[in-house]
């Protein structure tokens, strides 16, 4: 996410390279809580973002990329839905307020940075708060349905126990699934999904 140029010019495609629709462990997760706040990291094209709204989700997403964030609020304004989005990336983020829930959907950042992260997005959580995770595990690397190619971005299920340590884990495991998910992610993939607490 710290890559704002190369992200701006991969989100400058006209299409939506990660489709329109939501990520499915995000909104299937979503499903079973009350509504709420919702925090979006790296949100993109706003696919999770315009689900959650029409689903009764107070959503603030953000996102290093300002194109990206152009072709969002295009969608959220032709959906006639209402989010808060920012520019900005994790390590500069700053609000005061805290969330009932956060979705991060395929949010990859070198393994020293992830852990601050996940110590600055715990913090976030309102007591009861809820994180879901999907991101791809490292056994993505030889597959070409989407992901980051360097090691050093992916993390196991054990060192995000330990970095969410303060958080109940509801579920964490490694999973393959199928992707469909616009022209950048298709196909079969190894990934991690997390549902934890606070």
């Amino acid at each position: 996410m710290s890559n704002h140029s190369g992200w701006d010019k991969r989100y400058s495609n006209p299409d939506f390279i990660y489709g329109t629709e939501p990520n499915k462990y995000l909104c299937n997760t979503l499903k079973n809580l009350k509504p709420g706040s919702l925090l979006l990291p790296g949100e993109g094209e706003g696919r999770n973002a315009l689900w959650a709204a029409k689903h009764g989700w107070d959503v603030t997403a953000f996102d290093s990329s300002s194109v990206a964030q152009q072709k969002a609020l295009n969608l959220f304004k032709q959906h006639s839905v209402n989010v808060s989005y920012l520019i900005t990336d994790i390590q500069n983020l700053t609000l005061s307020e805290q969330f009932n829930a956060i979705g991060m959907v395929f949010v990859h950042l070198e393994r020293s940075m992830f852990a601050q992260a996940a110590k600055k997005l715990t913090g976030l959580l309102k007591p009861n708060g809820h994180l879901i995770i999907e991101m791809f595990n490292q056994n993505q690397l030889h597959l070409n349905s989407g992901g980051p190619k360097n090691p050093n971005f992916f993390v196991t299920p054990r060192e995000l126990k330990t970095m969410f340590n303060s958080l109940t884990i509801i579920e964490l495991k490694n999973e393959e699934v199928y992707l469909d998910e616009g022209p950048l992610h298709q196909g079969k993939a190894m990934v991690i999904r997390m549902h934890a607490v606070k």
